[in-house]
């Protein structure tokens, strides 16, 4: 079987970079393409939170892990985010609110993942057969403010995650999960991801 290339660095930040274009459109702005781009990279603590990630990835895919591992704490230092460097993260991430977010390193994460302040992605604990357990997140997924997903689960496309949700199964596309623990309420998430808006980066095959 043949997999896919890995995105560009470059594609990778154009894709990001759209997602907060988005924001401008959402609250009615009509921002110039280098307005969105300074305020993105110099006063947006979300995107510089993505951008940092970025860097650090891009670092160890090389085999400079002192470097990854260093931007890894800088942008902990400067965000409150800890995205660590061999997470894997698809285009178009979107951090709304850094403090206090967690991605783990063994993470998985598809396009267009939209993530809010006090998250956590991670194993459910440090025991020999459960630290390599990470969730792997589908595409248009969304998880609000203190959610915990924890453990070798697999969350679906188009899944909403609640505020304060607490989930250690699998959930399905399409779905809300709400609750702790989480209950699931079917096709609910589909409908909220459909209407809030996401940039078509699904269906850009510009890798260059």
């Amino acid at each position: 079987m043949q997999h896919a290339p890995r995105p560009s660095f470059r594609s990778l930040l154009r894709a990001d970079l759209k997602r907060y274009a988005g924001t401008f459109k959402q609250r009615k702005e009509h921002g110039m393409p280098l307005r969105i781009i300074i305020e993105s990279f110099f006063f947006k603590s979300g995107f510089q939170a993505v951008f940092l990630f970025r860097i650090a990835s891009w670092f160890y895919q090389r085999g400079f892990h002192y470097l990854a591992w260093m931007v890894t704490r800088t942008n902990q230092f400067l965000t409150a985010a800890e995205l660590e460097y061999n997470a894997v993260i698809g285009p178009g991430l979107m951090i709304a609110h850094p403090a206090g977010l967690t991605v783990g390193r063994g993470c998985v994460l598809g396009r267009n993942v939209t993530l809010f302040q006090n998250v956590t992605l991670g194993a459910t604990d440090w025991r020999a057969d459960r630290i390599h357990g990470f969730p792997v997140l589908g595409d248009n997924v969304f998880v609000f403010a203190g959610a915990a997903l924890l453990g070798s689960i697999r969350i679906g496309n188009d899944v909403v995650v609640g505020a304060n949700a607490v989930v250690i199964h699998d959930l399905p596309d399409g779905t809300l999960a709400v609750g702790n623990p989480a209950r699931i309420l079917p096709d609910r998430g589909a409908a909220i991801v459909a209407a809030s808006g996401l940039p078509d980066t699904l269906h850009d095959n510009n890798h260059s």
